[in-house]
């Protein structure tokens, strides 16, 4: 009987159970995304350069944004300076404390080449053309500022507010270089916005100059001295291309004039440049065109014919295949400052040696440089957040080997095995 009895009671917990499976389900409640500002504390994680040939169309029409480029950019910068507990990448990660640097591209640029404010003049004042020139370039570049604003306030706003901060009046030149004692009033006003919990945005602008009356600060120069003063755990450039090349890189339209000798190797894309104490660099990582173009654009083994065609006509001695990325990467890594020239092999981005010296000269601070590219979203945040690898077969002080960019670092010191006593 007690069996039976038990028997019974099985069935019916068996019953109800399926009652409550066939009864409607409630929907679970919406997970709103909480996001959080990072502490103010006058610290800084990254300072992140938007190249003004990304933001902008640079050899279009003068004050012409590029918009795309923009909002991937703004995008990725509020992917990481909230906190968002529900972020759909790594949720672990804390917000970042950030200053962002734009350059200026078609903004400004031609304002500054047709009056030639870079050359200056003694006698400002008694200048009214140069004058003029001064002011259309710096009401040029605040309309651009205005825009990068505007697109990272609309995804920021409220939790993260914004410092715009003009240099013209708050940083001055004395013989076209930065004085870190005339400009302190600028640093001290970023130092201001980021203990308010702000992310400072600077530009470069046209500024005064204690020799030639005025000069052009340029984005570049104020991320070096920024990283000097706030010393910050990484600076992030985002240009129009990933990184740095040994050539110009491989572009899927459009004409592929890279090596007319047909003798010059493929373009290689230097994955990692560590820099000397003495400021010489030696390429250590590589990427050949196969990987390079299997990564950006998908494009396996079996359609390496189909893109080859225009560049094999140029360049008849050589084919893209395993044996090629060997080649070429075999050739790139070892390169050095004493290797290249100012514009080796015809690159684009304004010569490799001239690239690398820049990022170098922050490196040397102790500082790691990424070089990523404006359309990668992704890619973008995670130089922002500045990850180890993933790859196996390199250690943690490499970047991810499925990121395409460059990254320059400071060769780390050599530490002395002690002897056992």
């Amino acid at each position: 009987r007690e069996r039976v009895g038990g028997a019974e009671k099985a069935m019916r917990t068996q019953g109800e159970k399926r009652k409550q499976l066939k009864a409607p389900r409630k929907s679970a409640p919406f997970r709103k995304e909480t996001r959080v500002a990072p502490p103010a504390d006058g610290t800084v994680d990254v300072i992140v350069k938007l190249g003004g040939a990304a933001i902008t169309i640079k050899d279009g029409e003068p004050d012409t944004l590029n918009v795309d480029a923009l909002e991937t950019c703004c995008n990725a910068i509020a992917e990481v300076a909230p906190l968002k507990k529900s972020s759909w990448y790594l949720a672990e990660e804390s917000a970042l404390r950030v200053i962002v640097v734009h350059g200026a591209g078609s903004y400004g640029h031609p304002q500054a080449k047709q009056y030639r404010v870079a050359d200056g003049a003694r006698d400002m004042d008694g200048d009214p053309v140069l004058r003029e020139g001064v002011d259309k370039t710096k009401a040029s570049v605040r309309k651009l500022c205005k825009l990068v604003c505007d697109e990272l306030d609309s995804k920021l706003a409220p939790v993260v507010k914004l410092a715009p901060i003009s240099p013209y009046g708050k940083f001055f030149t004395v013989g076209k270089k930065l004085n870190r004692n005339l400009s302190r009033g600028g640093f001290d006003e970023v130092r201001a916005a980021l203990m308010e919990g702000k992310i400072p945005v600077l530009h470069g602008d046209v500024v005064d100059d204690a020799e030639q009356g005025c000069a052009i600060l340029s984005g570049d120069t104020l991320v070096e001295c920024l990283t000097e003063e706030f010393k910050p755990k990484r600076v992030v450039f985002v240009s129009d291309v990933e990184g740095i090349f040994t050539a110009k890189p491989l572009h899927k339209n459009g004409s592929c004039d890279l090596c007319p000798d047909g003798k010059t190797p493929p373009p290689a894309l230097l994955r990692e440049i560590q820099v000397n104490p003495d400021g010489s660099w030696i390429a250590t990582q590589a990427f050949g065109p196969c990987k390079y173009l299997d990564l950006k654009y998908g494009v396996d083994r079996g359609e390496w014919r189909v893109w080859q065609r225009e560049w094999q006509q140029a360049n008849p001695l050589w084919q893209l295949s395993d044996e090629t990325d060997e080649q070429v990467v075999e050739s790139a890594v070892g390169t050095t400052d004493a290797t290249v020239s100012l514009a080796d092999n015809g690159d684009v981005t304004g010569g490799i040696k001239t690239k690398v010296q820049e990022a170098a000269a922050i490196a040397l601070k102790g500082v790691d440089v990424f070089l990523t590219n404006h359309a990668d979203e992704f890619g973008i945040i995670k130089a922002l957040y500045g990850h180890p690898a993933v790859d196996d077969k390199h250690d943690s002080r490499f970047v991810p080997h499925c990121w395409i960019g460059t990254l320059v670092k400071m060769l780390a010191p050599e530490v002395e095995n002690e002897p056992p006593a």
